[in-house]
């Protein structure tokens, strides 16, 4: 027996806590269950039968017909929420001794709180030749049965004895945890056994993942990942350094670092209570060094929670053994405290903050995991993001780069920059919440040895982009669908079918009160929407979703005059982009794999808008490739300047950049031959691209005053990826529509 206690021993005990019996109207036993979170219970579906006296694999559901349960710490009622009845491998009801069968599960959901000392459990998937563990359903913990998995059916997984003296499985285990020692982790329920010729008592289980997946399939993904969480969670699952020359070079930097046992035994003690770990050594003693180096490689958090324990008094020794343990693949950034503490904080939603623009401002150049999605302004997905937390910190964990402030200075992690920008997401609405956040970071940065400077540094660039985010815009959007009704011709400029949206407050767009009842020439399009803009106080931003072969149409030329001049004052023609800021966007959406590619793309580059300088394209890209790979080369570039020469050419080169999903794209509609680098300079392209629209919407003012001296025809795409393109409003009968 070593210095350090089996950490097993406190996890069964817990274990035990939340293992309910099931019991009939006279008390006996039907069998067992395990508590999940809330006020859940999962156990099997004949377990339930048994206990109201219904046949044991009657597949109909019983309704809420109570059901009495016991734990170790009190007794408690609860009812059938949710019903995956036993079923014969290709549908039916299961007959006795069929060696397979799907379903039997039930969720129950308790009445009331449960009783106190019930804890939640990890939970895992089951895999073949995994060691096991069982109870008996009067929870008594001499009651165990150890067991080993032998076989993998499509829903349930066989059990033998792991002795072939010891105990097996008999009716009262059904429904129960099946524990695994060594992961320290339910990882499915007990079903029951196979009797009869050739089957030698065989066990049955059910394992996790198949538990989870028929839970996902009655009540959605969300509720399942509340009930039994992903079991991929690295960064609190066992991990171990690289191999034995790992160990053993831990081992070293604990024997040179922690010279004493003295010195060793009062910061393990520490640290083993900061992880729920047994101490079995005495008071004055403390862990061998090889010792410490094994808990501190099997046991998630530990070395963060040593670091934490040493930092005041021996910084040098924290920072050293930090270090080592990042190279020797131990990834936990966080101790036990600091880490639940986070789970808190950032599990919190605010309505109208999302977690997801916080974290695609902080860390622009960092992608989620497969799978794990946060949601982005405009949408109220509370749960989605709750149940992304725990994946989003155990993803950051891992990463430990950053900006330094200085050489030789600690860099900052990711996470704590996230955090940073979280804390000044709320500092206007919540200024508690912002300096719990605060503290927070602060916390770790100290016990990381990141000096105050670095810290600030990163808190200034929260604080910067804070108030720019939460600015209230100074200008309505109008939005406006546009799709050619017939073409330019003999007998025209053509009409155009015209949608009109408003957001006059970043929410969701409304479509406007007045919207046209017949397709309209490209004058009577500018006189409408110039009519609604000054219907709602005279500036707007006006942004009309094109198609991409469209994106040459000059709708910010189009002229919004009145037709008559009653009082002959000779106002002449008044161009739509004289009075309103005009940009274009590219409207519906793209297919599969490009439209995915497309959005995230317009969300990464977005964040550097400000950041990167502009890419110019001249008359060295002569072919599309060339556009794609110039963007593409670096893919944080978020403005695009086209100065080809050929005037067709730029509307399909200013194409393709939207496609790829680059946000902001100038180019000149009319000028022909290159242009020279300068061209643009008046309406200022590396500006702060908040003013680029209005810098746009003035050199168009001075154009139309004077269009010889001012010679750039500016063209402006601007894409904002949190304001996506309206729903399209179905305002003719596509009957009468007549074909391209």
């Amino acid at each position: 027996m070593g210095w350090f206690g089996t950490g097993g021993d406190t996890a069964e005990r817990e274990l035990l806590s939340s293992l309910a019996t099931v019991l009939t109207g006279t008390g006996q036993a039907s069998g067992c269950g395990v508590y999940l979170t809330g006020r859940h219970v999962l156990t099997c579906a004949h377990v339930v039968n048994d206990a109201l006296g219904r046949h044991q694999l009657d597949p109909s559901d019983p309704g809420p017909a109570p059901l009495r349960l016991g734990f170790r710490s009190g007794t408690a009622t609860a009812r059938c929420a949710v019903w995956v009845a036993p079923r014969a491998p290709g549908g039916g009801p299961v007959t006795a001794g069929t060696p397979e069968w799907h379903g039997d599960l039930a969720l129950l959901e308790l009445d009331g709180d449960p009783p106190p000392g019930v804890v939640e459990q990890r939970w895992l998937g089951l895999r073949r030749g995994q060691g096991v563990r069982a109870w008996y359903s009067g929870r008594a913990p001499e009651s165990y049965v150890d067991t080993t998995v032998t076989a993998c059916g499509p829903a349930l997984f066989y059990l033998d004895r792991a002795l072939a003296t010891g105990p097996g499985i008999v009716p009262g285990y059904s429904g129960g945890p099946l524990w695994s020692p060594a992961d320290e982790a339910v990882v499915g329920l007990v079903v029951g056994k196979l009797t009869g010729a050739g089957y030698d008592d065989r066990g049955l289980a059910v394992p996790w993942q198949v538990a989870r997946e028929q839970l996902a399939e009655r009540l959605g993904e969300s509720a399942a990942h509340r009930l039994l969480p992903p079991a991929a969670a690295p960064a609190d699952g066992p991990y171990a350094p690289a191999g034995q020359e790992g160990h053993r070079r831990l081992a070293a930097i604990i024997r040179a670092e922690l010279s004493t046992a003295a010195l060793r035994g009062r910061h393990a003690r520490a640290m083993a209570d900061a992880c729920g770990l047994t101490v079995l050594g005495a008071e004055d003693s403390g862990p061998a060094p090889d010792e410490l180096a094994a808990v501190l490689a099997d046991t998630p958090r530990a070395l963060a929670a040593l670091c934490e324990s040493l930092r005041p008094a021996h910084p040098g020794a924290a920072d050293r053994l930090a270090a080592h343990g990042r190279m020797l693949g131990m990834p936990t950034l966080l101790s036990p405290e600091e880490h639940g503490w986070l789970v808190r904080l950032l599990g919190e939603p605010v309505p109208g903050l999302p977690l997801g623009t916080a974290f695609r401002a902080a860390l622009p150049d960092v992608p989620l995991p497969a799978g794990l999605r946060l949601p982005a302004a405009g949408e109220h997905a509370a749960t989605v993001e709750q149940d992304a937390v725990p994946g989003l910190i155990a993803h950051l964990e891992t990463l430990h780069g950053g900006p330094s402030a200085a050489p030789g200075v600690p860099r900052v992690p990711p996470l704590l920059r996230l955090v940073e920008y979280r804390s000044a997401q709320l500092r206007g609405t919540r200024p508690s919440a912002a300096d719990e956040h605060h503290d927070w970071t602060g916390r770790v940065a100290r016990r990381l040895g990141i000096p105050d400077p670095a810290l600030l540094e990163h808190r200034a660039d929260a604080a910067d982009w804070a108030a720019r985010a939460t600015r209230t815009p100074t200008r309505p959007r109008v939005a406006v669908g546009l799709s050619r009704y017939q073409h330019p011709g003999g007998s025209g400029p053509g009409r155009y079918l015209c949608q009109v949206w408003i957001d006059e407050d970043g929410g969701p767009p409304r479509p406007a009160a007045e919207q046209a009842a017949e397709p309209l020439p490209p004058d009577a399009v500018a006189r409408h929407i110039h009519a609604i803009v000054a219907a709602g106080g005279g500036e707007a931003l006006v942004e009309f979703f094109l198609d991409p072969h469209d994106l040459g149409l000059p709708v910010e030329d189009w002229d919004a005059a009145e037709p008559d001049d009653p009082y002959g004052l000779g106002f002449g023609p008044e161009p739509l982009g004289l009075n309103h800021q005009v940009v274009v966007r590219l409207g519906g959406e793209l297919s599969g794999v490009r439209q995915a590619e497309r959005t995230g793309s317009l969300r990464r580059r977005w964040a550097h808008r400000d950041r990167i300088p502009s890419l110019h394209l001249d008359e060295s890209h002569r072919e599309p490739r060339q556009v794609v790979a110039a963007v593409k080369h670096d893919q944080r570039t978020a403005r695009v300047v086209v100065r080809s020469p050929d005037t067709a050419v730029r509307h399909r080169y200013a194409a393709i950049c939207l496609v790829v999903g680059v946000p902001v794209v100038l180019w000149d509609r009319e000028t022909a031959g290159p242009l020279p680098v300068d061209h643009f300079d008046p309406v200022g392209p590396d500006g702060t691209h908040g003013g680029l629209a209005e810098r746009v919407r003035r050199y168009r003012a001075l154009v139309h005053g004077d269009g010889a001296k001012h010679p750039v025809r500016p063209a402006l795409a601007q894409e904002h990826p949190d304001r996506p393109a309206p729903t399209v409003l179905d305002l003719f009968d596509p009957e009468e529509r007549p074909a391209l």
